[in-house]
């Protein structure tokens, strides 16, 4: 493992399929062989994959991403809070424009 590089945890390499051109640079770098191209697309196979992060710095479109997944619960708790500051800002905004209109008048 590259030491510069260290595995985090918590988080799942995937790829981009949109962005990955199916190159295989991510293959050879990859230590454990945990990464295929299948149909012109590279795929990690996540039981081999030990996070150490050499393909990140191999794929030139940087295709391949760190995720870390969540629960439903944990999903639903970060929507909920979104919303509510997307609320709050929504009447922030509408109360400087009243204010802005008051002012004009």
């Amino acid at each position: 493992m590259n030491e510069n590089v260290r595995p985090r945890s918590g988080t799942i390499l995937r790829i981009k399929k949109s962005l990955c051109l199916g190159c295989g640079l991510c293959v050879e770098s990859c230590p454990r062989q945990a990464i295929t191209i299948i149909t012109s697309t590279a795929e990690i196979n996540q039981a081999r994959c030990n996070q150490c992060r050499l393909c990140l710095e191999a794929c030139p479109q940087e295709a391949i991403v760190e995720s870390r997944p969540v629960s439903e619960a944990e999903l639903a708790s970060e929507v909920g809070s979104l919303k509510q500051t997307a609320d709050d800002l929504i009447k922030r905004i509408e109360k400087l424009r009243q204010k802005d209109l008051a002012a004009k008048e």
